[in-house]
């Protein structure tokens, strides 16, 4: 009798664990989110931060730059030890992709997961659209998350030198999974 009133206390404890973690959370459908977006668009910015992207069991962290100037971005993606993985070129009014993998073989693993992304016309203009747009909620507090298309976008924190912009974009569709940590933008 002791062995189960003690699993009924763990089990109501960690429900409660559970729903108090979903309390700071807020979850939005397209058609919210794109109703408090602010009205100002981003033209051109300048973005670096730490990059982890996982699909399926194989993943890979380094840094990423990524500039855009009216419609002509160049995303550069380095590994852990600051080597070139992949360039990346978009001409959003073509809706072109370039992509430039590093001569290194050692890179090769890591192209492949990178070009899984970022080689996806789909993907890519759907990640940059929901980069430079963050929802205009309370993320001090709160992550908030954004469903379209099958992606769940995740937004966490606030960037100090742009409290409009999220600290941390996490992308998330079946097995692939991106997370952007934001250490600098400028627009």
């Amino acid at each position: 009798m002791k062995k189960w009133s003690v699993f009924l206390l763990l089990a109501i404890n960690i429900g409660c664990a559970t729903t108090q973690q979903t309390s700071n959370q807020i979850v939005l459908d397209y058609d919210t989110y794109k109703n408090n977006l602010n009205t100002k668009k981003i033209d051109s910015f300048i973005l670096s931060g730490k990059i982890s992207l996982f699909i399926k069991d194989k993943g890979l962290s380094g840094t990423v730059r990524w500039q855009s100037q009216k419609g002509e971005d160049n995303i550069e993606i380095y590994g852990p030890f600051n080597n070139t993985l992949a360039k990346i070129s978009l001409n959003e009014s073509l809706r072109e992709i370039t992509f430039i993998p590093a001569s290194d073989s050692e890179a090769m693993g890591a192209q492949n997961i990178i070009k899984e992304i970022f080689d996806n016309t789909e993907t890519i203009f759907i990640l940059k659209s929901f980069l430079i747009s963050p929802p205009s909620h309370d993320r001090q507090n709160h992550d908030v998350l954004v469903n379209y298309h099958g992606w769940l976008i995740k937004y966490s924190g606030v960037l100090e030198i742009n409290p409009k912009m999220a600290k941390t974009i996490e992308y998330i569709k079946g097995n692939i999974s991106l997370k952007i940590f934001i250490s600098s933008l400028t627009s």
